[in-house]
């Protein structure tokens, strides 16, 4: 089996369910285009609390708007800074400080020009126009060494928990990280990094203008004190829940393995993630000499993925909008490689609902491919950014309420459960309806103006509703002898 995680991920009609729909795993999606031309699209994020814009980072070192309202482009760069841009390296990632509406301050990481070094620094908001930066206010946090131009990482973000900027950092690059930096706690390679951004404990350096939280790990301990976590090897994409503080980190494997690791909301930091000792649930390739395969102290991801199914992981969000309330907790991720999609949820503990989104999420008549990123608006909606320039919305895919003309439901002596949505209109083949009979969750087909579905076997009341379009129609009671 190439997709492993900690419980069955399988999802199979059987028993009595064999005889309807398959209980659904999770919400029925696509996509709509919202933004073309963006070439080397990498990610998009949008300050706290701005609804109204989506900032979208392009590898090749501008930002450029999003007006949601309309789903227009700025003609105006927000900014345009100078940049490394050859293979993995560029303008790779951006944050908005928490309190932007405040002080106008947002970070970015990209590789500088002529080393292709990383550095994060500081930029202001023009005091004139929000939708420019200003280009001259630029304070550099720090700068990195990058040995080899690959395992860039690049992914920046405040901690929605705390308000400190973290930072990931791929291992150096190469190939099975050849300087051992990862497992290395003075350098600050293939590590989670966290700074304190308000603050200057280097008042007399210029080059680094950042402090460090007193509750950092390696604080009054071995180690680089900015290290937050470790044992990463190319952690390309991550993401915080925004209402948890959960963080989920997509690490690229080497030749064998994909991981997504996960850090509780409530974690003191310190975790080791065993690259490369580990690489997913395998060993690594080569030894590291400050671990050994099979450790206690490493700490392995929560989903494992062969390269039967994904090359290059792309980490993602868990949904917190509003617009699809079937899809909340929900946790999305994606191949570069391959262009494939899935979504799960995780308690902690346990894996459910993983269902592989691919098919669904392929917008009509446009190409998703190269899928580098995911991001959040100011509503928590999310995003998927292809390297080509396209900027992809996930969006229901059922009938809005006004298309719902009548919900009805029934139960019959044998303990089937019949439901039917009837909607005004004719809807195009794929689209479906959610519809929820006592704890099990159906994903219905719309055929033409109806959906309907018939499920054994209940007993006693039955309460039957429409879980998506959410809200349309009232929930009916069915009693089931």
């Amino acid at each position: 089996m190439q997709l492993i995680a900690r419980q069955s991920l399988a999802c199979a009609c059987v028993g009595v369910l064999a005889l309807g729909a398959c209980v659904a795993q999770g919400q029925s999606l696509t996509t709509k285009r919202v933004a073309v031309g963006l070439n080397g699209s990498l990610f998009a994020t949008a300050p706290p609390g701005d609804t109204e814009r989506l900032f979208i980072v392009q590898q090749g070192g501008q930002i450029r708007i999003l007006d949601l309202t309309n789903e227009s482009l700025l003609p105006t760069p927000f900014i345009t800074i100078a940049v490394q841009s050859v293979g993995e390296q560029g303008l790779l990632g951006l944050a908005f400080h928490p309190d932007y509406d405040q002080n106008g301050y947002f970070y970015v990481n990209y590789s500088r020009p002529g080393d292709g070094d990383t550095v994060v620094a500081r930029y202001k908001v023009s005091d004139k126009d929000p939708n420019v930066a200003d280009p001259n206010s630029a304070l550099q946090l720090f700068t990195i060494d990058q040995p080899f131009s690959n395992h860039n990482g690049g992914w920046i973000g405040f901690g929605p928990n705390d308000g400190y900027l973290y930072v990931s950092m791929g291992d150096g690059g190469s190939g099975n990280d050849p300087g051992d930096r990862a497992q290395n706690l003075d350098i600050l390679l293939g590590k989670m990094l966290r700074i304190d951004v308000d603050g200057d404990d280097f008042p007399g350096d210029p080059n680094n203008n950042y402090a460090i939280p007193p509750t950092n790990p390696f604080v009054d301990k071995p180690g680089r004190d900015e290290i937050w976590a470790y044992g990463l090897r190319n952690p390309w994409r991550a993401g915080f829940d925004r209402d948890t503080g959960d963080l989920y980190i997509g690490d690229v494997g080497q030749s064998n393995r994909e991981e997504i690791d996960f850090q509780p909301g409530d974690s003191t930091g310190g975790e080791n993630y065993g690259w490369k000792c580990e690489e997913g649930f395998a060993c690594g390739a080569q030894q590291s000499r400050f671990c050994r395969c099979g450790d206690e102290n490493l700490l392995p991801p929560i989903l494992d993925v062969g390269r039967g199914l994904g090359q290059c992981i792309t980490g993602g969000y868990v949904y917190r909008g509003s617009a699809i309330p079937a899809l909340q907790g929900t946790y999305f991720y994606a191949d570069y490689s391959s262009d494939r999609i899935w979504s799960l949820r995780y308690d902690g503990n346990n894996i459910s609902e993983h269902v592989e989104r691919t098919t669904e999420l392929r917008a009509p008549d446009f190409i998703l491919s190269d899928i580098a990123s995911f991001g959040e608006d100011g509503h928590g909606e999310l995003y998927i950014c292809d390297r080509g320039g396209e900027i992809f919305k996930i969006i229901s895919a059922a009938p809005p309420c006004e298309d719902i003309r009548k919900f009805k439901a029934n139960c019959n002596n044998n303990g089937f459960v019949k439901a039917v949505v009837k909607l005004t209109n004719d809807l195009s083949d794929g689209l479906s309806v959610l519809i929820g009979i006592g704890d099990d969750e159906y994903d219905v087909e719309i055929n033409g103006k109806k959906a309907k579905t018939k499920e054994c076997c209940y007993e006693g009341a039955v309460s039957v509703q429409l879980l998506d379009p959410a809200d349309c129609k009232p929930a009916i009671d069915v009693n089931c002898p």
